[in-house]
């Protein structure tokens, strides 16, 4: 291939690259909710760091990689991952509500031992977009709810849509 050739083509897959992005979103949350296990209830906080794709308006799917403050914990876990769909509603310009139902799977000591728990994961949640792309969300999730361990939280936290 000639070189005016593979410079025609890098150009234009430079120029959509930005197309590509659309749909994509990423964001952080901070929180507090309860643990239990058969021996403890506590109260913790938590957080995650997450990475989604909309497919259209109302449906999307997400990743979530989060944990819970373990200076505070006896149950301690170390971490959990979440696999989200997303299906939202827009009520107003801006404003949106939306849920989530999905898979996570909490990695720590459970029961004096390394283990991990597995469990289906569901919640509600609304966001209000502040600024082109940039929004804030409030939401309830009930992270794990697996017979011997659950977390459920409330979170609050920034997104931005690309």
């Amino acid at each position: 291939m000639k070189l005016k050739h593979k410079l025609i083509l890098l150009s234009t897959s430079l120029f959509a690259l930005p197309a590509l992005a659309q749909g994509f979103y990423a964001g952080a949350s901070i929180g507090y909710g309860n643990q239990q296990n058969l021996f403890d209830d506590l109260g913790s906080g938590t957080g995650y760091l997450m990475a989604g794709y909309r497919i259209n308006d109302n449906i999307g799917a997400e990743y979530r990689f989060g944990g819970v403050n373990a200076s505070n914990s006896e149950i301690n876990p170390k971490s959990y991952n979440s696999l989200l769909l997303r299906a939202s509603y827009e009520l107003e310009q801006n404003f949106e509500i939306y849920g989530l139902v999905g898979i996570t799977q909490a990695n720590g000591y459970f029961w004096n031992k390394q283990t991990h728990v597995t469990s289906p994961s569901v919640g509600l949640g609304v966001r209000y977009e502040i600024s082109d792309g940039l929004g804030v969300n409030a939401e309830y999730v009930s992270v794990v709810s697996a017979r011997d361990y659950s977390l459920s939280a409330a979170y609050f936290g920034i997104d931005y849509r690309f």
